[in-house]
């Protein structure tokens, strides 16, 4: 079970993964929500079901399937039902062909329920009218990230720095994708820039980790351990480290 910590500053937003059984790295809206178990039984669209999902139902007339399926689909969305959300997003777009696509809200529930393909075609047509806009291509990069393709998602998160150079979601990101491929060094570098340097070290020992690199882990959590202002999670990470190395030398 992983539980997420949320250290903040002046200026930025880290979120600190506490090491349990797994292990991943959450960075700030952008990044992946974890996948919630989906419910046993087909999602029910009446208005007495949507009721009791907690949210009051606004005054309907007769052919408002339309805003019932996306009262559900937003909610399936806030559980991180995603395959619920997607199929609850299409079929209320087919309920009005001639009104806008919802690709805002399709774009992170295909990438939410791992339809890569069809998440950065949403994407892309919302980039066509917001080229500008900093966390579109921030969550476009990740689910890019996600899907492979880091060489497309760092060009995406780079862009989207230098359009809002003071918003650490996209440097937090991309910290992430450098580390993910043992790009340690920029890695650092971009991670304490954006969220200061004992947090930046604490997020390369986590991926390190997620990578099987216990070395570079180790040594993450020591300089992050050292600082000031140091994460209590480096140290529970750097003690569950040193107990299973001397756990193995023990068993030689």
């Amino acid at each position: 079970m992983l539980r997420v910590l949320k250290l903040t500053s002046v200026q930025c937003v880290v979120m600190v993964v506490v090491w349990c059984s797994a292990m991943t790295l959450n960075g700030c809206a952008s990044l992946k929500t974890p996948k919630l178990s989906l419910p046993e039984k087909k999602v029910d669209a009446s208005p007495s079901s949507i009721a009791q999902l907690g949210t009051a139902l606004p005054a309907m007339k007769p052919g408002d399937d339309r805003e019932l399926c996306l009262i559900a689909a937003d909610q399936m969305s806030e559980a991180g039902h995603w395959d619920d959300a997607v199929e609850l997003y299409l079929k209320a777009e087919s309920l009005a062909p001639k009104k806008p696509k919802l690709d805002a809200k399709l774009a992170p529930a295909f990438a939410g329920a791992g339809k890569y393909a069809e998440s950065t075609s949403r994407y892309r047509r919302l980039l066509e009218t917001a080229p500008n806009d900093a966390e579109l291509r921030n969550n476009f990069a990740w689910t890019l990230m996600e899907s492979g393709d880091v060489v497309r998602a760092e060009e995406e998160f780079r862009t989207a720095m230098r359009l809002s150079p003071h918003e650490s979601r996209a440097a937090v990101n991309l910290g992430v994708l450098l580390a993910r491929q043992k790009r340690y060094d920029e890695a650092l570098a971009i991670l304490t820039s954006s969220i200061g340097e004992p947090a930046a070290h604490h997020n390369i020992g986590v991926v390190a980790i997620e990578a099987g690199d216990e070395a570079t882990a180790v040594r993450a959590f020591e300089k992050a351990v050292s600082l000031p202002g140091a994460p209590k999670a480096s140290v529970e990470f750097l003690a569950s480290l040193k107990s299973n190395e001397a756990m193995s030398q023990s068993l030689r």
